[in-house]
């Protein structure tokens, strides 16, 4: 099985190469370049082969939300992961709505830093559990805000529950066993819930829930 190919993009060096050593002795991993701002990381993406990109936010000529979203624009397959010190609500949904795949620390350490690169390399979203908090609180204070325009088709009490626990990063596992119900029956309710929504995957029902102010209802 090929090595995963990653570009590690910030402004400071030290921060790339911390990064570098918490994964270049792992051999499910391989460092195929470094970047210090967005110009860069968006030439390395043209001109290499590269699976993943951990980027800053931050930098200068061009930040990680414009250089996300102009990798996106030309490999909408490499996925991208947020690495910074920011964990605020603003900065979160600007990287998610850019095309991230996960939002990280850089208080983070290499075991969840790993934890992250696979969970967003199997498709799915991944963010750490502060920013997850901070995610689900922000959520929460909108529920005296307006609705946003989308329509969703009426969610069932049994898919709400799971929406929301999806929101809270539970595995299909660890929801099955939460509401006492089989994966099957989780998988087939998480289906309804991307056919409902339009989302592709967790990661678009996350950004479905952020976007249309869904958390009063779930």
């Amino acid at each position: 099985m090929e090595p995963t190919k990653i570009l590690i993009v910030d402004d400071h060096k030290v921060v790339r190469d911390g990064v570098a050593m918490y994964l270049e002795n792992d051999s499910n991993y391989e460092i195929i370049g470094m970047a210090s701002n967005g110009i860069e990381a968006i030439k390395a993406v043209e001109n290499n082969e590269v699976d993943l990109v951990i980027i800053d936010i931050n930098m200068d000529e061009m930040d990680g939300i414009e250089a996300t979203k102009k990798i996106m624009e030309i490999r909408s397959d490499v996925k991208v992961l947020a690495l910074t010190m920011h964990n605020d609500y603003q900065h979160i949904k600007a990287m998610m709505d850019a095309g991230a795949s996960g939002y990280i620390l850089k208080s983070c350490d290499d075991v969840e830093m790993r934890n992250a690169i696979d969970t967003i390399l199997n498709d799915d979203i991944y963010y750490s559990s502060e920013v997850g908090q901070t995610v689900m609180n922000n959520l929460a204070k909108k529920k005296t805000k307006t609705r946003g325009s989308a329509v969703i088709t009426p969610l069932t009490p049994r898919e709400k529950e799971i929406y929301k626990l999806i929101l809270q990063e539970y595995s299909n596992q660890e929801i099955a066993d939460k509401l006492f119900i089989s994966v099957r029956t989780v998988e087939v309710h998480k289906r309804n819930l991307l056919e409902k929504t339009g989302a592709k995957n967790s990661t678009g029902l996350v950004l479905y829930a952020i976007k249309n102010e869904l958390f009063d209802d779930i």
